[in-house]
């Protein structure tokens, strides 16, 4: 094997996009980072010793996750501004956020980590409140904010009492903090570009409904409360009442996969919606605020399985509806939250693994996690675009060196140095390098078997980058 080194310039194309923009006080430490990240792509693992295989490189990469003076907003901030201009084509980009832990080992409780899980699992590690961009055609662009924290102990609220702690005591307070990153980073690179937020039911919170919502702002939140609405008269009126009693607008079928515990079917939708005026109230000042949205219910209406429940969602959105082509719009934007559902996956124990890692400290593996986090929804990008944009070039997203490495080692039929294949046969012989075997798979290649791949192709890359081919 020839080795490329972290000190050539040749690095990858997406490396140099995602990170090439860093302000880290000291250029050499941002070609550094570009390096490592490119290393990471192309051999995507939560231990940095299983990313780089050559003691110089290796140590070089410990160095940059271990250095003080590589400011961790900094490093997270350049993976924003770019995953901002991936978004400015568009007049609005579906932006998923969503809160998840980190369980990471520390078994002499050094590395300055909280609590996660629950108190019996006693478990250590990091919160973490994530937001990716998603362009209307449903196509992942990357990490447009991320926030990371370490609780100094499980909260000891219990169901049906009234947590009494500020705003900025509470975990709510890190979905407004994410939802600012966004909004911030897309002014200033994709100025033109509104972020619609997508909030699963731990968003249905009253300082992210009330605090959280700004003038023009793009917000959709699954409903998880039954909320007062804001009236005149005495009597009491709910938000679950007013959807239901509100006309039809129409139905759609849905395609329901198998999954744990559900049956493939042809779901039969029924679409209801209506303008609401909720009533929300500061809980220590017991102040109330009329928050004024659209709530869209979508609703399984036909025979389901005498083991499930039907398909059900109660939305609150900024978006208006006046129809059902509306409604259909603010529903299937919620559907692209399933996405960072995705992300988690491969970030995590998928393809990169983060929870594997094994450094020292807080900040360390923050940094280090951080660039995990770009190149997991750069497989997921792929993994996209091979599934739903098959037909498309591949070196839209793939350098010549990576092409021909594949075509190399794969040896398609037909096929030579220099090809231009499009994106859906080259991420299928990736797969295929790590291990797809088709039908019998059960499906379409995904992140792991494309991981594999893309870490078989590694030395044949940087032999021809080397130019001894």
């Amino acid at each position: 094997m020839i080795h490329r080194g972290m000190s050539n310039e040749d690095d990858s194309r997406w490396a140099r996009s995602e990170f090439g923009r860093a302000e880290l006080g000291d250029k050499r430490r941002t070609d550094r980072l570009v390096r490592v990240a490119a290393s990471v792509l192309e051999r995507p693992a939560g231990k940095v010793t299983e990313v780089f295989g050559d003691g110089a490189d290796r140590e070089a990469a410990f160095r940059l996750m271990q250095n003080n003076a590589v400011d961790v907003a900094a490093l997270q901030l350049a993976a924003r501004r770019a995953c901002a201009r991936r978004s400015c084509e568009f007049d609005f980009v579906f932006v998923p956020i969503d809160g998840s832990s980190l369980n990471l080992a520390d078994t002499m409780r050094k590395k300055r980590l909280g609590a996660v899980g629950s108190r019996r699992q006693g478990a250590v590690g990091l919160e973490v409140m994530s937001a990716i961009a998603v362009s209307p055609q449903g196509v992942p662009l990357g990490i447009c904010g991320q926030e990371y924290w370490a609780r100094n102990k499980v909260s000891s609220k219990r169901k049906g009492r009234r947590d009494k702690r500020s705003l900025e005591e509470k975990e709510s307070w890190h979905w407004l903090g994410v939802m600012e990153q966004v909004r911030a980073v897309m002014k200033e690179e994709a100025p033109k570009t509104r972020p619609w937020f997508q909030l699963d039911r731990g968003g249905d919170a009253w300082p992210v409904l009330l605090e959280g919502l700004e003038p023009d702002q793009l917000f959709t939140v699954r409903a998880a409360q039954n909320r007062r609405l804001w009236q005149t008269g005495k009597e009491r009126e709910y938000l679950w009442t007013e959807i239901e009693s509100a006309p039809v607008l129409g139905t759609y079928e849905l395609a329901v996969p198998a999954g744990p515990n559900r049956q493939a079917r042809i779901a039969h939708m029924e679409v209801r919606a209506t303008e609401v005026t909720l009533k929300l109230q500061r809980e220590r000042s017991k102040k109330s605020y009329p928050a004024t949205l659209f709530a869209v219910m979508t609703r399984e209406v036909s025979r389901v399985p005498i083991t499930e429940r039907p398909l059900e969602w109660l939305l609150l959105t900024t978006y208006e509806v006046h129809d059902l082509a509306d409604a259909i719009v603010v529903i299937d934007g919620y559907a692209q939250r399933w996405r960072i559902e995705q992300f988690h996956r491969t970030w995590k124990s998928g393809a990169c693994r983060a929870e594997d890692t094994q450094l020292g400290d807080r900040d360390h593996i923050i940094r280090w996690v951080s660039i995990l986090a770009s190149v997991a929804m750069r497989i997921l990008r792929m993994t996209y675009l091979a599934r739903e944009k098959p037909e498309l070039p591949a070196d839209i997203e793939f350098e010549r060196e990576e092409i021909d490495a594949v075509i190399l080692l794969r040896k398609p039929a037909g096929q030579r140095r220099g090809a231009r294949p499009t994106i859906g046969e080259l991420v299928r012989w990736i797969a295929d390098l790590g291990g797809y075997t088709g039908k019998s798979s059960g499906g379409p290649p995904g992140a792991i078997v494309i991981r594999r791949g893309l870490e078989r192709i590694q030395s044949a890359v940087e032999v021809l980058k080397a130019g001894d081919l």
